[in-house]
């Protein structure tokens, strides 16, 4: 009996051991695993951070474009850009909004409520007015638009007619987009001089540059 109970003894610290060296084993692997995960983090980090310099060490060369122009009408830009491409260049036509010019407005004047405006647009009906529209929005609101136009002789006309029919009337000078054509095309493809005289003659406001490719 004795034997037996020995024995249970010794099953149970053999179990006890094991259990012990279990827990240890576990323990440790966890700040492995952990130090494994930042090792890899960093490696990644000094990766990402060597693709980032490689890219801001790559300068990037734009392409350049010979550019011709400014002309006023769409029209003009696509004659020289037709005698351009009989010449064996490359050429498109582009529009640019930079620069401004200046517009006259004619408009009645901001009403006090909505309800006034309208009934000075049903009378511009009623005198056969028919370009017109009223303004719901921004500084104008309540005002009724009477055209926009580029030059002052215009509006001058427009604001007479107006004024011809019993409305007050205003004329106010507003910001326009200048509309400009050019012509683009590789600067690989050089145009002679003597090319560019000659266009000159007939356009003598225009000239020749270089910029970055659309």
């Amino acid at each position: 009996m004795k034997w037996a109970i020995y024995i249970l003894i010794l099953v149970n610290l053999g179990f006890g051991l094991l259990h012990y060296r279990s827990v240890v084993l576990t323990d440790n692997k966890t700040p492995v695993n952990d130090d494994n995960l930042r090792l890899v983090l960093l490696k990644e980090y000094l990766e990402q951070q060597d693709k980032t310099d490689n890219k801001q060490d790559n300068v990037v060369e734009v392409a350049r474009c010979n550019t011709l122009g400014p002309f006023k009408s769409k029209k003009t830009a696509n004659t020289l850009r037709n005698k351009l491409v009989k010449l064996g260049l490359t050429v498109e036509r582009r529009m640019s909004k930079d620069n401004k010019r200046k517009g006259f407005w004619v408009m009645i004047p901001p009403a006090e409520t909505r309800k006034i405006a309208k009934q000075s647009v049903r009378q511009l009906k009623e005198k056969q007015i028919k370009d017109y529209f009223l303004v719901v929005t921004g500084e104008q609101t309540n005002a009724v638009s009477l055209g926009v136009f580029s030059r002052s002789e215009l509006a001058q006309r427009r604001y007479d007619e107006i004024l011809g029919l019993g409305f007050k009337v205003k004329i106010r000078q507003v910001d326009l987009p200048l509309r400009e054509y050019w012509l683009d095309w590789p600067k690989e493809q050089p145009l002679l001089p003597e090319v560019l005289d000659t266009f000159r003659k007939d356009y003598p406001n225009i000239g020749q540059t270089d910029r970055p490719c659309s």
